[in-house]
This record gives C-alpha cells, sequence and structure tokens, in this order.
C-alpha cells in the first residue's frame, strides 16, 4: 500500500493543482523543493493504472445498486403486489444481466479506449504548439496536457453523477493546460476544445453529403 501511496498523491496534485505539476512536468519544479513528501512524477502508465482503480470502483458501486435494486424488486415481487404481478421475475432481471456484461465490458476495455481519446487529444494539442511556435518538444508538451488530465477520472467513484462531473473536470483540465503551456488566450483555449466537436460536425456533413449525392445520381 505505501508503493501506491505516492501515486495517489500525485494523482491528487493534478486534479487540484495542474499548473504546479505542469510545470513539474515541463520545467522540473517540484510541488515540494525540500522534499516533505515522497511523490511521483505523473507519467501515462501511472496515471492510466490509477484511474483504471476508480472505474473499477465505479463499476463495483454500480453493480451493488443494481443488486440492491433486484433485491427490492425481488422482495415486492414476493409480496402479493398488484403491480409486480404483472411483471415477470426473468423479464425484470434481464436488465440486470445486461448492466453486469456491460460493465464488465467497461472495466476490460478501458484502458484502451481512454488510450484512444488520450492520443486523439495528443495530436489536436500538439498540432495547436506548432501553429503556435511553442517552445519545446511539442509531443512532451500535448502529452504532458493530457496525463494531467486524466486525474478527473477520479469523480467516477461518485454513483450516478461521476461521468458527468468526470467530463466536466477532463475539460476543465485541458483548458488549464492550454491557457498554461500553449500560452493560448481564454478564446482560443475554448477554441482549442472545441475542435473535436467541429472536426465530428463536419464530417457527419460530408458523410451526409456523399450518401445524399449518390442517392439522388
Amino acid at each position: 500500500m505505501n508503493a501506491v501511496l505516492p501515486y495517489l498523491h500525485s494523482y491528487a496534485l493534478c486534479l487540484l493543482r495542474p499548473r504546479v505539476m505542469l510545470d513539474w512536468l515541463r520545467h522540473g519544479i517540484a510541488p515540494y523543493p525540500d522534499g516533505e513528501h515522497e511523490l511521483v512524477q505523473p507519467e501515462l502508465t501511472g496515471q492510466l493504472g490509477v484511474s483504471w482503480m476508480f472505474a473499477v470502483i465505479q463499476g463495483i458501486v454500480r453493480i451493488l445498486l443494481a443488486n440492491f435494486m433486484v433485491q427490492l424488486f425481488l422482495h415486492y415481487q414476493n409480496e402479493d403486489n398488484f403491480f409486480y404481478s404483472f411483471v415477470d421475475v426473468e423479464d425484470g432481471l434481464f436488465p440486470y444481466y445486461v448492466l453486469l456484461f456491460t460493465t464488465a465490458l467497461d472495466l476490460v476495455f478501458f484502458p484502451i479506449l481512454t488510450l484512444i481519446v488520450t492520443e486523439f487529444w495528443n495530436f489536436i494539442l500538439r498540432q495547436y504548439a506548432r501553429w503556435l511556435k511553442v517552445e519545446g518538444d511539442h509531443d512532451d508538451i500535448a502529452r504532458d496536457i493530457t496525463t494531467v488530465a486524466l486525474s478527473s477520472h477520479f469523480f467516477l467513484v461518485l454513483p450516478v453523477i461521476g461521468v458527468v462531473f468526470q467530463q466536466i473536470a477532463w475539460v476543465y483540465l485541458l483548458y488549464v493546460g492550454c491557457r498554461h503551456q500553449l500560452q493560448a488566450t481564454r478564446l482560443l483555449s475554448i477554441v482549442i476544445l472545441i475542435t473535436p466537436t467541429v472536426l465530428m460536425l463536419m464530417s457527419v456533413s460530408v458523410f451526409s453529403l456523399a450518401i445524399f449525392y449518390l442517392i439522388v445520381a
């Protein structure tokens, strides 16, 4: 457990003090120069591993809540309840089995999907770093931003609303990274953040026009 604590501490600092951690990654300025606290410098695999741990906790909580709802359903179903008499037990349990299956898939593919999202954002941020002529290795700058932003997965431990808070924190940490690492203005940082949405809309529009042309032609 003691070996994990430095990673958790660094993970928490990425969420609470992203600018300090970005300075550590880029300029080597440690958060605690006097060595008061034992920290591990954030890197992709470590951040991804801790994020996966929180995803597992989310999966367990989701299953426990679903199991509670199933037990509640069976309890009322066993009683002579008028409403539940119209519900078949097997049909009522089908969503529970689906939830178990999808939760298992989420946990298995979490690292792969997270890496895909991270690499996509690395590409976007790297291009903007080149266009803005930011000093330093553009790949390292982009990777530092996304590495710190991975700490947003801490919010997955919150039942139901955790995913929403995680997405908000992810966007916020990317915004902080754009402002701090790329020295972008507020407006440009927002433009960078909506770039994937614009690209997706453009792709859908081109695809729709192509389908329309094939149908009409």
